[in-house]
């Protein structure tokens, strides 16, 4: 009676464990369990953004440079970009430097015997968004080529990895429409905000002239996930002795 019982459970238990099997393995189960694992262990392959900064600099009279620049790994398009710029600037700064040395020499050459000339560059850049969608910079650029005093100003490089091609300010506004009217209208009133805490009055100044809805008046941007930084180079908004300024703006 006892060997009977134990036959029974026996071949319940065989029955049950078989009944289990076929859902599981039949129905579907097996799948859904490899189709977990795979998806566990899925690797996407993506390309890391390396951002390094190369250098030039040279100190050769009448000359000095200093200049520090962004190139990533990989990505050969915004590298020429981003060299082209500062073979540009170089070449620039380095004729009207020559041609204003060559004016005060034949100006006043004793006092040019006495005192050499010496003109400078200075760049660097700001990072702003930087991952395998954008690289964002904006190169910050100061320069002595003779006269009074030397000149400030920036130059902005907005880049789409994926798409492989540079990034208008249209592009981050797609659809919207009276997007400059906007960007002008919160940059005005910040603008004006920031002279107030300098000076009594805005007279005089061309706040609404250099932030005005002219697509060309916000050609120089840093992007972020958050939020957007326009520049405002020297003289655009203020005379020389205010300097630069920067508005940044929620996206």
């Amino acid at each position: 009676m006892q060997n009977k019982k134990i036959i029974i459970l026996s071949l319940a238990f065989i029955i049950i464990i078989s009944a289990l099997g076929y859902f599981y393995f039949i129905k579907g189960g097996k799948n859904n369990f490899y189709s977990k694992i795979n998806k566990n262990t899925e690797i996407t392959e993506t390309k890391t953004v390396n951002i390094e900064d190369k250098k030039i600099t040279e100190d050769i009279s009448p000359f000095k440079i200093d200049i520090t620049y962004p190139e990533i790994s990989g990505y050969d398009n915004f590298n020429n970009l981003a060299k082209n710029i500062i073979d540009t600037e170089i070449s620039e700064f380095k004729t009207n430097s020559l041609e204003n040395d060559k004016a005060v020499k034949e100006t006043d050459p004793e006092t040019y015997a006495k005192y050499p000339r010496q003109y400078d560059l200075i760049i660097s850049y700001d990072k702003g968004q930087i991952d395998n969608d954008i690289t964002s910079v904006v190169f910050d650029i100061s320069n002595f080529e003779g006269g009074a005093h030397g000149a400030q100003y920036q130059i902005s490089l907005n880049y789409n990895l994926k798409d492989n091609k540079k990034i208008e300010l249209a592009d981050l506004f797609q659809g919207q429409e009276n997007y400059i009217q906007k960007i002008s209208d919160y940059c005005i009133a910040d603008l004006t905000k920031q002279v107030l805490e300098k000076v009594d009055s805005t007279e005089g100044l061309y706040i609404q002239d250099g932030a005005g809805p002219v697509a060309d008046n916000f050609n120089v941007f840093l992007i972020n996930k958050n939020n957007i930084t326009f520049y405002f180079p020297q003289y655009q908004i203020a005379p020389y002795v205010f300097g630069g300024f920067k508005v940044v703006m929620p996206r």
